[in-house]
């Protein structure tokens, strides 16, 4: 009776400390503050007439006015040659990965779980093609006319070289 009384005491002090490590990890992971943040890119006008790409982060706090959202699917290995986008809006990836360039020579590579604000309505415009097997899902939300977005740059000064909308 002692041997197994001995053995549950140790049983329930191993989960235990396993629950506090579990725990503890975690929380260490919540306090991570890149964890906390989406990550986005934003593709603007500049005054050059030329789009640009900024790299930054979608404020979560911040509500925005959109008009419409709609999805679409394109398959694995397609590209779309020079275009501008039809109008501001937040293009959020559900799968497939992507090279973006600009005609100036400004590229990224957007993944799943990132937002595109794309808001290059105008001027020399930009290509993707898609880099690997997965096809390109992804939904649309369309800002109202004259909203302002929730992108926040990493780099305040690099986001001058956009047109206010």
């Amino acid at each position: 009776m002692l041997q197994k009384y001995r053995l549950t005491n140790l049983g329930l002090r191993c989960a235990a400390a396993i629950a506090i490590t579990f725990t503890a990890l975690n929380c260490a992971q919540a306090a991570t503050p890149a964890a906390s943040t989406i990550k986005a890119y934003k593709l603007c006008t500049g005054a050059d007439n030329a789009s640009h790409v900024l790299v930054g982060t979608i404020d979560q706090n911040m509500r925005n006015d959109v008009t419409a959202i709609h999805f679409k699917q394109t398959p694995a290995h397609a590209e779309y040659s020079w275009h501008n986008d039809p109008e501001p809006q937040y293009v959020i990836t559900l799968s497939g990965t992507l090279d973006f360039a600009t005609r100036t020579g400004e590229k990224f590579t957007l993944h799943p779980g990132e937002v595109l604000v794309a808001e290059d309505n105008t001027g020399s415009g930009h290509r993707w093609k898609l880099v690997d097997d997965q096809p390109w899902r992804r939904g649309y939300a369309v800002l109202k006319p004259g909203a302002a977005d929730s992108f926040v740059p990493d780099d305040a000064a690099a986001a001058k070289v956009c047109k206010a909308p």
